[in-house]
C-alpha cells in the first residue's frame, strides 16, 4: 500500500469514476480515538454538484469516505455511493409560512 502525508491531499482536485468534475478537498473528518476517516470535506465545484448531500457549516459537502477509489493524481469517488446518499438525506424543510388571518364573509 502507498504511502503519503495527508497535507498533500488538501487542494486536491475530486473527480467522479464517470468523469464528473466534483470539488477540491479541503479537509477530512477523522475519529480521534480509532483514526478511522468519516468524511471527506469537499468545496463543491459549482452549486449544483453534490446537491443533497450533507454539508458543514460553511456549506463544503461531506462525502463519506467509503466513496473514495482511488487517490493518485486526483481523488477519484464512486458516483454511486454518492447517489445513495443523496437518497439517504432527509427532504429539505420548506419554509414555514405564517397562515393568513380567516376572512370574514357579508351574511347573505
Amino acid at each position: 500500500m502507498a504511502q503519503f502525508f495527508a497535507s498533500r491531499l488538501r487542494g486536491m482536485n475530486v473527480l467522479t469514476d464517470r468523469g464528473m468534475q466534483v470539488g477540491k478537498l479541503l479537509d477530512m473528518l477523522v475519529d480521534e480515538k480509532s483514526g478511522k476517516i468519516f468524511s471527506i470535506v469537499v468545496k463543491p465545484a459549482n452549486k449544483e454538484s453534490l446537491s443533497g448531500l450533507p454539508r458543514d457549516d460553511a456549506g463544503n459537502a461531506l462525502l463519506p469516505f467509503s466513496s473514495v477509489m482511488a487517490i493518485k493524481d486526483y481523488i477519484v469517488v464512486n458516483e454511486r455511493v454518492l447517489m445513495i446518499q443523496q437518497l439517504k438525506q432527509p427532504p429539505a424543510k420548506a419554509p414555514t409560512e405564517t397562515p393568513a388571518p380567516p376572512v370574514e364573509l357579508p351574511p347573505l
